[in-house]
């Protein structure tokens, strides 16, 4: 009887410990979606980004409307023209078209301007809002803090919500 009761005793003082230990790890989440809408430096940072967007789009614009008006005149002066100029016309039309297209990938494509744009002017802050969750999880004791935005939380104890604290301090910095 003795050993059973040693036993027991060794497996409640493991549970203990479990419970302890689980009891200790501390889990948080934030909203990174939130943090960015309700970030008081972001019209600034959007509108810095849509400045260029507007450079780049009245570029584009520019552009189009110059091969739009080469392909007019084409049109308007084939019968006028010798088969030699018109295929002159034709080739610089599609050499237009070739750096039109080339130049809305640049911009636009994967990994273009205009992401290369949105990052610089972003990674700041994200690099800030990082070192705040790490602050946080560190003063509250937290084991790991997770991004609702990114990882589909389907629950999560309201109190467990860092969100509000990381955008009340990195707001306080743009004061």
């Amino acid at each position: 009887m003795g050993r059973r009761f040693g036993m027991a005793l060794a497996v409640l003082a493991l549970l203990a410990s479990c419970a302890a230990s689980q009891a200790a790890d501390k889990v948080g989440y934030v909203n990174s979606e939130r943090i960015r809408l309700e970030y008081k430096g972001a019209r600034d940072i959007d509108g810095q980004l849509e400045a260029s967007v507007t450079d780049w789009r009245n570029k584009a614009r520019e552009m189009e409307k110059e091969l739009d008006t080469l392909a007019s005149e084409l049109e308007n002066q084939r019968l006028l023209l010798s088969e030699e100029a018109a295929t002159q016309k034709e080739q610089t039309i599609r050499e237009k078209r070739a750096s039109f297209e080339s130049y809305l990938n640049e911009v636009w494509g994967m990994n273009g301007l205009a992401t290369k744009r949105e990052v610089e002017l972003w990674q700041p802050v994200f690099d800030r809002v990082t070192a705040i969750i790490a602050e946080i999880g560190a003063e509250g004791g937290y084991q790991m803090v997770f991004d609702a935005a990114q990882m589909g939380i389907v629950y999560a104890e309201p109190s467990t919500d860092l969100t509000q604290q990381v955008i009340d301090r990195l707001n306080s910095e743009t004061e």
